[in-house]
């Protein structure tokens, strides 16, 4: 039995979960922030945890079991919650068994175009958010995957393009569906340990 953990109760972190859920050896948690919302229907398959996600605390009981996790967490403070979720792990001498990251496209300067970053305000302070979170999870040595999809959309699912670090990254739209099915192949059989992939 895998234990996977979802923090962030985002459409995509939903989508991930739903995912993994329908799996017959998984145990899956959702962790969200105390005004998130879990579907109804997702909620009868997972467990649900809440509580303030900027807080060590709220991480202890959904890192025991060495669960594979997902950060499905977007929009600002994304960091002061790795740090949360990092200090939890650290104190409580917990292993983790691979992390994977919701991150964006453009925290390496890497897009051609112009990228929409929806809800954003102020968009310099959102990507070194974004890069001192990605810090983080480097820091921890665990095996991790870092997902920077470009605008996410509602389109219909397709296969993804997926581009290595270091190359240019058109700007554009992915549909979430997409970026849900690389995170849960990630988490479920492995591979790209310690990169930093853009979705397109």
């Amino acid at each position: 039995m895998t234990t996977y953990l979802i923090v962030g109760a985002t459409t995509l972190g939903q989508l991930v979960a739903q995912q993994l859920a329908s799996q017959t050896d998984a145990t899956v948690r959702v962790l969200c922030g105390p005004k998130d919302t879990v579907a109804p229907a997702l909620a009868q398959q997972v467990t649900v945890l809440n509580g303030d996600l900027t807080q060590e605390a709220t991480y202890g009981p959904a890192l025991q079991d060495q669960p594979v996790v997902f950060s499905a967490l977007s929009g600002m403070d994304v960091d002061l919650a790795f740090e949360a979720l990092f200090d939890a792990q650290y104190h409580q001498r917990l292993t983790l068994t691979r992390f994977v990251m919701l991150s964006t496209a453009g925290v390496d300067q890497e897009v051609t175009g112009d990228l929409v970053y929806p809800g954003i305000t102020d968009v310099k302070e959102y990507l070194n958010q974004q890069r001192y979170a990605a810090k983080l999870v480097d820091e921890t040595e665990f095996p991790y995957t870092i997902l920077r999809p470009v605008t996410l959309s509602d389109e219909a699912n397709r296969a993804p393009q997926i581009i290595k670090e270091g190359a240019a990254v058109p700007a554009g739209t992915v549909p979430r569906e997409t970026v849900a099915q690389v995170a849960v192949k990630l988490m479920t059989v492995g591979g790209a340990d310690y990169q930093s992939l853009a979705i397109c």
